[in-house]
Protein backbone atom coordinates (compact mmCIF):
# COMPACT_ATOMS: atom_id res chain seq x y z
CA UNK A 1 0.00 0.00 0.00
CA UNK A 2 1.50 3.38 -0.94
CA UNK A 3 2.42 5.74 1.93
CA UNK A 4 0.11 8.67 2.47
CA UNK A 5 1.37 11.93 1.12
CA UNK A 6 2.69 14.29 3.76
CA UNK A 7 0.56 17.37 4.25
CA UNK A 8 2.11 20.61 3.10
CA UNK A 9 3.64 23.03 5.61
CA UNK A 10 1.03 25.56 6.68
CA UNK A 11 -1.85 23.15 6.17
CA UNK A 12 -5.16 24.42 7.48
CA UNK A 13 -5.51 21.55 9.95
CA UNK A 14 -8.72 20.29 8.38
CA UNK A 15 -9.60 17.24 6.34
CA UNK A 16 -11.27 17.42 2.95
CA UNK A 17 -14.54 16.77 4.73
CA UNK A 18 -14.00 19.79 6.99
CA UNK A 19 -13.12 17.81 10.12
CA UNK A 20 -10.48 19.30 12.41
CA UNK A 21 -7.31 17.26 12.91
CA UNK A 22 -3.73 17.69 14.07
CA UNK A 23 -1.34 18.32 11.18
CA UNK A 24 2.41 18.32 11.58
CA UNK A 25 3.78 21.62 10.32
CA UNK A 26 7.43 21.89 11.35
CA UNK A 27 10.03 20.65 13.81
CA UNK A 28 12.59 22.65 15.81
CA UNK A 29 15.01 20.27 17.53
CA UNK A 30 13.02 18.11 19.95
CA UNK A 31 9.90 20.27 19.54
CA UNK A 32 7.24 19.49 16.94
CA UNK A 33 4.78 22.12 15.74
CA UNK A 34 1.27 20.94 14.96
CA UNK A 35 -1.72 22.84 13.72
CA UNK A 36 -5.28 22.01 14.70
CA UNK A 37 -7.85 24.12 12.94
CA UNK A 38 -6.42 27.63 13.14
CA UNK A 39 -4.43 27.07 16.35
CA UNK A 40 -0.79 26.00 16.71
CA UNK A 41 0.44 23.56 19.36
CA UNK A 42 3.89 22.45 20.43
CA UNK A 43 4.62 18.82 21.30
CA UNK A 44 7.72 17.78 23.24
CA UNK A 45 8.83 15.53 26.08
CA UNK A 46 9.95 16.92 29.43
CA UNK A 47 10.81 14.92 32.55
CA UNK A 48 9.75 11.74 30.69
CA UNK A 49 6.30 13.16 30.07
CA UNK A 50 4.70 14.25 26.81
CA UNK A 51 3.68 17.91 26.81
CA UNK A 52 1.20 19.62 24.50
CA UNK A 53 1.10 23.39 24.77
CA UNK A 54 -1.02 25.86 22.88
CA UNK A 55 0.65 28.87 21.25
CA UNK A 56 -1.26 32.10 20.75
CA UNK A 57 -0.16 33.56 17.43
CA UNK A 58 0.75 32.65 13.86
CA UNK A 59 3.30 30.16 12.52
CA UNK A 60 6.16 32.61 12.99
CA UNK A 61 5.29 32.97 16.68
CA UNK A 62 5.01 29.20 17.01
CA UNK A 63 8.49 28.69 15.49
CA UNK A 64 10.04 31.35 17.74
CA UNK A 65 8.41 29.79 20.81
CA UNK A 66 9.52 26.31 19.75
CA UNK A 67 13.10 27.59 19.47
CA UNK A 68 12.95 28.92 23.05
CA UNK A 69 11.57 25.61 24.33
CA UNK A 70 14.21 23.64 22.42
CA UNK A 71 16.99 25.83 23.84
CA UNK A 72 15.68 25.38 27.39
CA UNK A 73 15.42 21.61 27.02
CA UNK A 74 18.91 21.46 25.51
CA UNK A 75 20.30 23.26 28.59
CA UNK A 76 18.30 21.07 31.02
CA UNK A 77 16.21 24.05 32.05
CA UNK A 78 12.42 23.94 32.61
CA UNK A 79 10.41 24.68 29.52
CA UNK A 80 9.17 28.29 29.47
CA UNK A 81 5.74 26.91 28.59
CA UNK A 82 5.49 24.53 31.51
CA UNK A 83 3.43 25.12 34.63
CA UNK A 84 1.86 23.03 37.35
CA UNK A 85 -1.90 23.17 37.82
CA UNK A 86 -2.46 24.36 41.37
CA UNK A 87 -5.51 24.33 43.61
CA UNK A 88 -6.52 27.61 45.32
CA UNK A 89 -5.83 26.09 48.75
CA UNK A 90 -2.28 25.17 47.70
CA UNK A 91 -1.62 28.69 46.41
CA UNK A 92 -2.93 30.20 49.65
CA UNK A 93 -0.82 27.93 51.83
CA UNK A 94 2.31 28.55 49.79
CA UNK A 95 1.93 32.33 49.65
CA UNK A 96 1.19 32.64 53.38
CA UNK A 97 4.28 30.54 54.11
CA UNK A 98 6.25 32.94 51.89
CA UNK A 99 5.10 36.10 53.70
CA UNK A 100 5.62 34.42 57.09
CA UNK A 101 8.99 32.71 56.72
CA UNK A 102 10.63 34.58 53.84
CA UNK A 103 9.34 38.15 53.92
CA UNK A 104 8.83 38.02 57.71
CA UNK A 105 5.93 40.46 57.59
CA UNK A 106 4.27 41.70 60.78
CA UNK A 107 1.92 39.09 62.22
CA UNK A 108 -1.04 41.45 61.99
CA UNK A 109 -0.32 41.85 58.27
CA UNK A 110 -0.11 38.07 57.95
CA UNK A 111 -3.53 37.76 59.59
CA UNK A 112 -5.03 40.28 57.16
CA UNK A 113 -3.56 38.43 54.17
CA UNK A 114 -4.84 35.12 55.54
CA UNK A 115 -8.35 36.52 56.01
CA UNK A 116 -8.35 37.93 52.46
CA UNK A 117 -7.17 34.69 50.85
CA UNK A 118 -9.61 32.65 52.92
CA UNK A 119 -12.40 34.60 51.24
CA UNK A 120 -10.91 33.82 47.85
CA UNK A 121 -10.80 30.13 48.78
CA UNK A 122 -14.43 30.20 49.88
CA UNK A 123 -15.43 31.79 46.59
CA UNK A 124 -13.50 29.19 44.58
CA UNK A 125 -15.25 26.41 46.49
CA UNK A 126 -18.66 27.98 45.82
CA UNK A 127 -17.86 28.58 42.13
CA UNK A 128 -16.28 25.11 41.76
CA UNK A 129 -12.93 26.55 40.64
CA UNK A 130 -10.41 23.74 41.17
CA UNK A 131 -7.27 25.34 39.69
CA UNK A 132 -6.00 28.92 39.84
CA UNK A 133 -5.16 28.95 36.12
CA UNK A 134 -8.92 28.77 35.51
CA UNK A 135 -9.42 32.21 37.07
CA UNK A 136 -9.96 34.92 34.48
CA UNK A 137 -11.26 38.49 34.51
CA UNK A 138 -14.85 37.25 34.47
CA UNK A 139 -14.09 35.15 37.54
CA UNK A 140 -12.75 38.25 39.29
CA UNK A 141 -15.98 40.12 38.49
CA UNK A 142 -17.97 37.23 39.95
CA UNK A 143 -15.70 37.30 43.01
CA UNK A 144 -16.42 41.00 43.58
CA UNK A 145 -20.13 40.38 43.17
CA UNK A 146 -19.90 37.52 45.69
CA UNK A 147 -17.90 39.63 48.17
CA UNK A 148 -20.45 42.42 48.15
CA UNK A 149 -23.05 39.93 49.34
CA UNK A 150 -20.95 38.60 52.24
CA UNK A 151 -20.58 39.74 55.86
CA UNK A 152 -17.40 39.57 57.89
CA UNK A 153 -15.73 40.46 61.17
CA UNK A 154 -12.85 42.92 61.10
CA UNK A 155 -9.56 41.37 59.85
CA UNK A 156 -11.03 37.88 60.01
CA UNK A 157 -11.44 37.88 63.81
CA UNK A 158 -13.34 34.94 65.28
CA UNK A 159 -15.49 37.27 67.39
CA UNK A 160 -16.96 40.69 66.81
CA UNK A 161 -19.68 42.48 64.90
CA UNK A 162 -20.37 41.21 61.40
CA UNK A 163 -21.05 43.69 58.63
CA UNK A 164 -20.98 43.88 54.83
CA UNK A 165 -17.72 44.76 53.11
CA UNK A 166 -16.99 48.41 52.49
CA UNK A 167 -15.33 49.19 49.18
CA UNK A 168 -11.97 49.53 50.94
CA UNK A 169 -12.21 45.97 52.22
CA UNK A 170 -13.06 44.64 48.76
CA UNK A 171 -10.10 46.52 47.28
CA UNK A 172 -7.75 45.09 49.91
CA UNK A 173 -8.87 41.52 49.21
CA UNK A 174 -8.44 41.98 45.46
CA UNK A 175 -5.02 43.60 45.93
CA UNK A 176 -3.92 40.70 48.14
CA UNK A 177 -5.07 38.21 45.51
CA UNK A 178 -3.23 40.18 42.83
CA UNK A 179 0.01 39.95 44.82
CA UNK A 180 -0.54 36.25 45.53
CA UNK A 181 -1.11 35.55 41.82
CA UNK A 182 2.09 37.42 40.93
CA UNK A 183 3.90 35.16 43.40
CA UNK A 184 2.20 32.10 41.87
CA UNK A 185 3.26 33.11 38.36
CA UNK A 186 6.92 33.29 39.45
CA UNK A 187 6.59 29.75 40.77
CA UNK A 188 5.09 28.38 37.56
CA UNK A 189 1.62 27.84 38.99
CA UNK A 190 0.07 29.83 36.12
CA UNK A 191 0.40 29.48 32.35
CA UNK A 192 3.44 31.34 30.97
CA UNK A 193 2.77 34.71 29.40
CA UNK A 194 -0.72 34.69 30.91
CA UNK A 195 -1.69 38.04 32.39
CA UNK A 196 -2.68 38.22 36.05
CA UNK A 197 -6.52 38.43 36.04
CA UNK A 198 -6.46 40.60 39.16
CA UNK A 199 -4.09 43.03 37.39
CA UNK A 200 -6.46 43.32 34.44
CA UNK A 201 -9.41 44.09 36.70
CA UNK A 202 -9.73 47.86 37.50
CA UNK A 203 -9.49 47.54 41.29
CA UNK A 204 -8.96 51.26 41.90
CA UNK A 205 -12.17 52.13 40.04
CA UNK A 206 -14.44 50.33 42.51
CA UNK A 207 -16.89 52.66 44.24
CA UNK A 208 -19.75 52.56 46.71
CA UNK A 209 -22.53 54.67 45.19
CA UNK A 210 -24.41 54.91 48.48
CA UNK A 211 -21.31 56.03 50.39
CA UNK A 212 -19.42 58.74 48.47
CA UNK A 213 -15.77 59.16 49.33
CA UNK A 214 -15.52 62.17 51.62
CA UNK A 215 -11.90 61.58 52.57
CA UNK A 216 -10.51 60.56 55.94
CA UNK A 217 -11.55 63.06 58.64
CA UNK A 218 -8.83 64.79 60.65
CA UNK A 219 -9.14 67.07 63.66
CA UNK A 220 -9.59 70.78 63.18
CA UNK A 221 -7.41 72.86 65.54
CA UNK A 222 -10.46 73.41 67.77
CA UNK A 223 -11.29 69.69 67.87
CA UNK A 224 -7.67 68.83 68.60
CA UNK A 225 -7.61 71.26 71.52
CA UNK A 226 -10.87 69.85 72.92
CA UNK A 227 -9.54 66.30 72.55
CA UNK A 228 -6.39 66.91 74.60
CA UNK A 229 -8.26 69.02 77.16
CA UNK A 230 -10.54 66.03 77.80
CA UNK A 231 -7.64 63.58 78.20
CA UNK A 232 -6.55 62.49 81.67
CA UNK A 233 -2.82 62.32 82.49
CA UNK A 234 -2.45 58.73 81.32
CA UNK A 235 -4.28 59.30 78.03
CA UNK A 236 -2.57 62.62 77.30
CA UNK A 237 0.95 61.17 77.25
CA UNK A 238 -0.05 58.39 74.87
CA UNK A 239 -1.93 60.53 72.38
CA UNK A 240 0.58 63.37 72.55
CA UNK A 241 3.30 60.94 71.44
CA UNK A 242 1.12 59.66 68.61
CA UNK A 243 0.32 63.12 67.27
CA UNK A 244 3.86 64.49 67.78
CA UNK A 245 5.58 61.79 65.73
CA UNK A 246 2.75 60.28 63.71
CA UNK A 247 3.62 56.91 65.26
CA UNK A 248 1.69 53.77 64.55
CA UNK A 249 -0.09 52.59 67.69
CA UNK A 250 1.91 49.34 67.71
CA UNK A 251 5.16 51.30 67.60
CA UNK A 252 4.16 53.15 70.76
CA UNK A 253 2.91 50.11 72.69
CA UNK A 254 6.12 48.18 71.88
CA UNK A 255 8.51 51.05 72.68
CA UNK A 256 11.11 49.93 75.24
CA UNK A 257 13.13 52.10 77.59
CA UNK A 258 16.34 51.15 75.76
CA UNK A 259 14.87 52.77 72.62
CA UNK A 260 14.90 56.20 74.32
CA UNK A 261 18.31 57.91 74.43
CA UNK A 262 18.06 61.14 76.42
CA UNK A 263 21.77 61.86 75.96
CA UNK A 264 21.51 61.73 72.15
CA UNK A 265 18.01 63.20 72.25
CA UNK A 266 16.50 60.48 70.08
CA UNK A 267 13.92 57.70 69.99
CA UNK A 268 14.64 54.56 67.99
CA UNK A 269 11.76 52.78 66.24
CA UNK A 270 12.79 49.23 65.35
CA UNK A 271 11.50 45.66 65.19
CA UNK A 272 11.71 43.46 68.29
CA UNK A 273 11.85 39.75 67.39
CA UNK A 274 11.75 38.66 71.04
CA UNK A 275 8.38 40.41 71.39
CA UNK A 276 7.20 38.82 68.12
CA UNK A 277 6.64 42.32 66.77
CA UNK A 278 8.01 44.01 63.66
CA UNK A 279 7.81 47.52 62.28
CA UNK A 280 5.32 47.45 59.41
CA UNK A 281 7.79 48.39 56.66
CA UNK A 282 10.83 46.92 58.49
CA UNK A 283 12.36 50.42 58.35
CA UNK A 284 14.42 51.33 61.41
CA UNK A 285 14.26 55.06 62.08
CA UNK A 286 15.38 57.68 64.59
CA UNK A 287 13.05 60.39 65.91
CA UNK A 288 14.24 63.51 67.76
CA UNK A 289 12.99 64.11 71.29
CA UNK A 290 11.17 67.44 71.47
CA UNK A 291 11.10 69.51 74.67
CA UNK A 292 7.50 68.57 75.39
CA UNK A 293 8.12 64.88 74.72
CA UNK A 294 11.24 64.87 76.91
CA UNK A 295 9.10 65.89 79.88
CA UNK A 296 6.52 63.21 79.09
CA UNK A 297 9.13 60.48 78.58
CA UNK A 298 11.00 61.35 81.78
CA UNK A 299 7.75 61.14 83.74
CA UNK A 300 6.78 57.81 82.14
CA UNK A 301 10.14 56.12 82.62
CA UNK A 302 10.98 57.49 86.07
CA UNK A 303 13.58 55.31 87.81
CA UNK A 304 12.83 52.19 85.77
CA UNK A 305 15.69 50.67 83.79
CA UNK A 306 13.78 48.26 81.60
CA UNK A 307 10.35 47.52 80.24
CA UNK A 308 7.81 49.44 78.25
CA UNK A 309 7.95 53.22 78.14
CA UNK A 310 4.17 53.61 78.15
CA UNK A 311 2.44 51.40 80.73
CA UNK A 312 -1.18 50.36 80.89
CA UNK A 313 -3.35 52.58 83.10
CA UNK A 314 -3.52 50.28 86.15
CA UNK A 315 0.29 50.02 86.20
CA UNK A 316 0.70 53.74 85.51
CA UNK A 317 -1.54 54.59 88.48
CA UNK A 318 0.10 52.02 90.73
CA UNK A 319 -3.00 49.88 91.17
CA UNK A 320 -1.06 46.87 89.91
CA UNK A 321 2.61 45.94 90.13
CA UNK A 322 4.79 44.64 87.32
CA UNK A 323 5.36 40.89 87.38
CA UNK A 324 9.13 41.42 87.48
CA UNK A 325 11.81 44.10 87.39
CA UNK A 326 14.85 43.88 85.13
CA UNK A 327 18.16 45.68 85.27
CA UNK A 328 18.19 46.18 81.50
CA UNK A 329 16.02 45.65 78.47
CA UNK A 330 18.52 43.08 77.28
CA UNK A 331 17.70 40.94 80.31
CA UNK A 332 13.99 41.52 79.63
CA UNK A 333 14.33 40.40 76.01
CA UNK A 334 16.38 37.36 77.05
CA UNK A 335 13.56 36.40 79.43
CA UNK A 336 11.05 36.56 76.59
CA UNK A 337 13.30 34.48 74.33
CA UNK A 338 13.69 31.89 77.09
CA UNK A 339 9.92 31.63 77.55
CA UNK A 340 9.47 30.84 73.86
CA UNK A 341 12.42 28.42 73.86
CA UNK A 342 11.19 26.53 76.92
CA UNK A 343 7.72 26.17 75.42
CA UNK A 344 9.17 24.73 72.21
CA UNK A 345 11.42 22.36 74.17
CA UNK A 346 8.43 21.13 76.16
CA UNK A 347 6.10 20.90 73.16
CA UNK A 348 8.08 20.50 69.89
CA UNK A 349 4.96 20.98 67.77
CA UNK A 350 4.33 24.44 69.17
CA UNK A 351 3.34 26.96 66.50
CA UNK A 352 4.65 30.48 66.14
CA UNK A 353 1.20 31.76 67.10
CA UNK A 354 1.31 29.85 70.40
CA UNK A 355 4.77 31.23 71.21
CA UNK A 356 3.54 34.72 70.39
CA UNK A 357 0.53 34.30 72.67
CA UNK A 358 2.76 33.19 75.56
CA UNK A 359 5.13 36.13 75.11
CA UNK A 360 2.24 38.58 74.76
CA UNK A 361 0.63 37.34 77.98
CA UNK A 362 3.91 37.94 79.85
CA UNK A 363 4.28 41.40 78.29
CA UNK A 364 0.78 42.32 79.45
CA UNK A 365 1.86 41.54 83.03
CA UNK A 366 4.88 43.75 82.40
CA UNK A 367 2.47 46.63 81.77
CA UNK A 368 2.28 46.60 77.97
CA UNK A 369 -0.76 48.44 76.62
CA UNK A 370 -2.91 46.38 74.21
CA UNK A 371 -3.42 48.13 70.88
CA UNK A 372 -7.18 47.66 71.26
CA UNK A 373 -7.07 49.56 74.56
CA UNK A 374 -5.61 52.61 72.82
CA UNK A 375 -8.32 52.39 70.17
CA UNK A 376 -11.07 52.17 72.80
CA UNK A 377 -9.72 55.14 74.73
CA UNK A 378 -9.53 57.18 71.52
CA UNK A 379 -13.15 56.41 70.63
CA UNK A 380 -14.25 57.17 74.18
CA UNK A 381 -12.65 60.62 74.02
CA UNK A 382 -13.90 61.51 70.54
CA UNK A 383 -17.44 60.57 71.56
CA UNK A 384 -17.13 62.70 74.68
CA UNK A 385 -16.12 65.80 72.68
CA UNK A 386 -18.95 65.25 70.19
CA UNK A 387 -16.86 63.87 67.31
CA UNK A 388 -17.93 60.20 67.03
CA UNK A 389 -16.91 60.15 63.36
CA UNK A 390 -13.29 59.75 64.52
CA UNK A 391 -13.05 56.03 65.23
CA UNK A 392 -9.34 55.19 64.90
CA UNK A 393 -6.28 56.36 66.78
CA UNK A 394 -4.55 55.96 63.41
CA UNK A 395 -6.29 59.24 62.49
CA UNK A 396 -3.59 60.99 64.53
CA UNK A 397 -0.96 59.67 62.11
CA UNK A 398 -2.87 61.26 59.24
CA UNK A 399 -3.21 64.42 61.33
CA UNK A 400 0.56 64.64 61.78
CA UNK A 401 1.21 64.22 58.06
CA UNK A 402 -1.39 66.83 57.12
CA UNK A 403 -0.20 69.41 59.67
CA UNK A 404 3.44 68.90 58.62
CA UNK A 405 2.60 69.47 54.96
CA UNK A 406 0.53 72.55 55.80
CA UNK A 407 3.53 74.00 57.66
CA UNK A 408 5.73 73.44 54.61
CA UNK A 409 7.85 70.61 56.00
CA UNK A 410 9.90 68.84 53.32
CA UNK A 411 7.84 65.83 52.09
CA UNK A 412 10.94 63.63 52.20
CA UNK A 413 11.37 64.51 55.87
CA UNK A 414 7.72 63.69 56.56
CA UNK A 415 8.20 60.36 54.80
CA UNK A 416 11.25 59.59 56.94
CA UNK A 417 9.50 60.48 60.20
CA UNK A 418 6.44 58.39 59.34
CA UNK A 419 8.57 55.48 58.16
CA UNK A 420 6.85 55.18 54.80
CA UNK A 421 8.54 53.22 52.02
CA UNK A 422 7.44 55.69 49.32
CA UNK A 423 6.32 59.29 48.95
CA UNK A 424 3.14 57.98 47.34
CA UNK A 425 2.09 56.47 50.66
CA UNK A 426 2.90 59.73 52.47
CA UNK A 427 0.68 61.55 49.99
CA UNK A 428 -2.21 59.23 50.91
CA UNK A 429 -1.79 60.27 54.54
CA UNK A 430 -1.98 63.98 53.75
CA UNK A 431 -5.38 65.72 53.86
CA UNK A 432 -5.09 69.48 53.52
CA UNK A 433 -7.83 71.44 55.24
CA UNK A 434 -9.85 74.33 53.86
CA UNK A 435 -7.82 76.89 55.82
CA UNK A 436 -4.57 75.68 54.25
CA UNK A 437 -6.11 75.83 50.76
CA UNK A 438 -7.51 79.31 51.43
CA UNK A 439 -4.12 80.62 52.63
CA UNK A 440 -2.39 79.18 49.56
CA UNK A 441 -4.87 80.86 47.23
CA UNK A 442 -4.60 84.16 49.11
CA UNK A 443 -0.81 84.08 48.69
CA UNK A 444 -1.19 83.44 44.96
CA UNK A 445 -3.63 86.34 44.58
CA UNK A 446 -1.45 88.72 46.60
CA UNK A 447 1.59 87.85 44.48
Amino acid sequence: MPRKARGPVGHTGQTAGGHIRDVKVDRVGPVTIYKRGETYYLYYRENRKSERRRVDGNLQVARATAAKVAAALGENRPSPLGFERTAPTVLTKGYLDFVTNVQKLAWRTQDRYRAALDRFGEFCAAAEITAVDSVDERSVEDFVRWLRGQTRTRNGAKKGKRDVYAVGGVKFILSTCRTAFNWAARRRMLPPYAENPFSRFPIDNLRDVDAPDEGLPIFTPEQQKAFFTTCNDWQRGIFQALVTYGMRVGELTNLLIENVDFHAGSIQICSKPELHWRVKTARRRQLPITREMRTILEQRIGERRAGFVFLNEEYFNGRRRLISEFGSDRAFREKLAKLAHDLTAKEPNTTDKQRRQLVTAYCRRMGQIPVKRVQLEFCKLTTEIGCPQFTRAHNLRHLFSSRAQEEGVNPLLVQEILGHATLTMTKRYTHLGMDAKREALERLVSD
